[in-house]
């Protein structure tokens, strides 16, 4: 999100925008951003349009409720600064192990993506991953944080007339030991607080661990770039 989105996102939050109903106008934000007020009405346009808050328009004004998609660009962008204020380079999160439908396999097996495996992250991966669902509220703050960040991109693809989207890889370690890769898949049907991960073996022989069983991910922010915008 650019920074004049953000920012506005900001300014509403501070109104109350994050649990309420908000009730304010163009030119209210406009003197509290400093800018035009029809630069203000323009970035609302634009934070709507793309999810990030809800607006009613009645005869008495507008009012403006940030939706969960704005609140978790408030949060990931909460993380960065805590990050760059605290100096924290390792950061982690916890995750129930869950058997999954098999989906982030059967990518992996693509040999298109193999091959870009093999050449980004120096093996090749165990044909399936191991699938956790995100504990609380402060891991889905710590995936968040990650996903702003730029990860390895592994090109998307066609074949026989099928396309296939470019997916991320954040370099981790699981259990303090075990080198890994969080997976993100463009094109996925799961939930966004579930998390897949790879490794040049089979973690849950390795790990030994089962469906319910906790697992801590570990990743080195300084690994890592924050993104231009």
């Amino acid at each position: 999100m650019k920074e004049q989105l953000w920012f506005t996102l900001l300014v509403l939050a501070q109104l109350g925008a994050v649990t309420n109903n908000i009730r304010t106008s163009t030119s209210r934000l406009a003197k509290l951003l400093q800018i035009s007020q029809q630069t203000a009405s323009r970035r609302l346009s634009i934070l709507e349009q793309k999810g990030f808050i809800r607006r009613v328009l009645n005869n008495r004004g507008q009012l403006i409720r940030i939706e969960s998609k704005g609140a978790s660009e408030l949060t990931k962008i909460q993380s960065i600064l805590e990050m760059a204020l605290t100096k924290k380079r390792y950061r982690s999160f916890r995750g129930q192990v869950f058997t999954g439908l098999g989906e982030g396999a059967y990518y992996i097996r693509l040999e298109e993506y193999r091959k870009q495996f093999r050449k980004l992250l120096g093996y090749n991966p165990f044909p399936g991953t191991l699938n956790i669902q995100l504990m609380t509220e402060a891991d889905v703050n710590e995936f968040q944080l990650l996903k702003a960040t730029i990860g390895i991109l592994i090109q998307g693809f066609e074949s026989e007339g099928r396309s296939f989207g470019p997916v991320t890889c954040y370099p981790a370690t699981v259990n303090g030991e075990q080198k890994a890769a969080i997976l993100l898949i463009e094109r996925t049907h799961h939930h966004p607080n579930v998390v897949e991960i790879i490794a040049p073996i089979n973690l849950r022989e390795k790990l030994n661990v089962s469906d319910n069983d906790i697992i801590t991910v570990k990743f080195d922010l300084s690994d890592l770039l924050l993104p231009s915008q």
